[in-house]
């Protein structure tokens, strides 16, 4: 299967950076998802690597072959587009069987191609009918058809799915891991929705401002962030900004740079929490940003260990489980996420305590620019 190298890509459009000095490796079989907000550049890297746009600067590689300049037609890969795109004057057969007809392959290779990935996606009944008489759902499923049957095995997927109503994305989502898995298939999967990239994805290139923010498996991404706008962007995230109090240990007069294993972090209105295993390089009075998930916090009405106090503003109910948004007594607002099943009464107006799983709370250095900008999604 190809492996895929992107180095130093820029892509500029007069005066605007739609993609700068992107530098990124993915590797043959992989199942890759680039995911981040509107206008940051994911389309424009995926459109450089397929060749639509050939990139202001910088080189694309497949399997070690330099393609810049090489168009798209002889890189052989296979696109799935958002709009989906089939022919309407054409049958699900036809549309399935275009590429083998270009390409000029014998009529026996071809016709086994078109039935098999036409059976791959479930569809092979519908192999007579027009894109006028079939659904959202299937339509896309035969312009993934039509890109299997190209024979490629690299695939790009430019928001395949954004079309579509939520139940059938759900649906497709894993049918097209399924189908990349099964043929053995390098893919390259574009989209702004993280749901959609944390259950197919390998790993996930987030972007944002035309850079590449961070790459890594999606539970690397959601559990050990590096970034606070990885942290904000995958999954929902708190916030609470402080300074490092004590517990760092010394070396003479002089301290060392970290974290003991258990260390106060002094917010505002000089409340504490403890963290534990913390990590990080930091001295005391050093500004820290605190994160957490809101399912890695409770409510009580009772003062617990760890815990900080708050009212309740709003509660929704989610299903599973039931989201309040609390006022804590550091003018913070936070959420939290109680499994229905633990439930208790818990209204509007609350006076509650908040506890915090200190081995679950992440430490970031305080950043220069302030935690709003470098949370701002475009």
């Amino acid at each position: 299967m190809p492996e895929i190298e992107l180095r130093n890509i820029s892509k500029r459009f007069g005066k605007v950076t739609a993609a700068a000095g992107i530098n990124l490796k993915i590797k043959s079989g992989e199942y890759v998802t680039v995911l981040g907000p509107s206008g940051c550049g994911k389309t424009t890297l995926v459109k450089i690597l397929s060749g639509i746009w050939e990139p202001t600067e910088g080189d694309c590689f497949i399997d070690g072959k330099k393609v810049t300049g090489i168009p798209t037609y002889e890189r052989d890969l296979g696109y799935i587009f958002q709009n989906i795109a089939l022919f309407p004057h054409m049958t699900v057969w036809q549309n399935a069987n275009y590429a083998p007809i270009v390409k000029d392959w014998d009529m026996e290779k071809a016709e086994k191609e078109t039935t098999e990935s036409l059976e791959l996606v479930r569809a092979l009944q519908r192999k007579g009918f027009k894109p006028f008489e079939l659904s959202g759902g299937e339509k896309q499923k035969v312009g993934i058809a039509r890109a299997l049957c190209a024979g490629s095995k690299l695939l790009i997927l430019d928001e395949p799915l954004s079309a579509l109503d939520a139940r059938v994305r759900l649906d497709l989502r894993y049918e097209i891991k399924r189908l990349v898995k099964r043929k053995g298939l390098t893919a390259i999967h574009v989209t702004h929705d993280q749901e959609e990239a944390m259950s197919t994805s390998d790993r996930i290139v987030l972007m944002r401002a035309g850079r590449i923010v961070e790459v890594d498996t999606p539970e690397n991404l959601y559990n050990r962030p590096k970034n606070l706008f990885t942290a904000n962007f995958i999954g929902e995230a708190n916030f609470i900004e402080g300074s490092v109090a004590n517990n760092v240990k010394s070396a003479g007069s002089e301290p060392l740079t970290c974290l003991s294993d258990e260390s106060v972090i002094e917010t505002r209105h000089r409340h504490r929490l403890v963290i534990k295993n913390p990590g990080g390089a930091f001295k005391v009075g050093d500004g820290v940003v605190i994160m957490v998930r809101p399912e890695n916090l409770s409510i009580s009405h009772r003062e617990k260990d760890f815990s900080l106090e708050g009212r309740i503003l709003d509660k929704i109910f989610m299903g599973s489980y039931m989201r309040y948004r609390v006022k804590l007594i550091t003018d913070d607002t936070v959420l939290v996420e109680v499994p229905e099943a633990d439930d208790k009464i818990f209204n509007i107006g609350d006076k509650v305590n908040v506890k915090f799983r200190p081995k679950k709370l992440l430490v970031y250095p305080q950043p220069s620019e302030g935690l709003k900008e470098v949370l701002r999604l475009e």
